[in-house]
């Protein structure tokens, strides 16, 4: 019999600043989709190495 690899999501908590979760629902809002997905979204990105931080342009 196959082994399901099905990964399925887990549930979990943590701390986080007031003034950071504050940013993250407005950024949120400004791309229409829920917080918690956006958290998800860049959790993902900078795990899979594709989260690029962004560099100052020299003038």
């Amino acid at each position: 019999m196959a082994k399901n690899h099905t990964l399925k999501n887990q549930r979990i908590n943590f701390r986080i600043s007031q003034g950071d979760l504050e940013r993250i629902k407005s950024k949120a809002m400004e791309e229409g989709v829920p917080y918690q997905t956006l958290i998800t979204s860049v959790l993902h990105k900078y795990l899979s190495g594709r989260l690029v931080e962004e560099k100052e342009h020299e003038s």
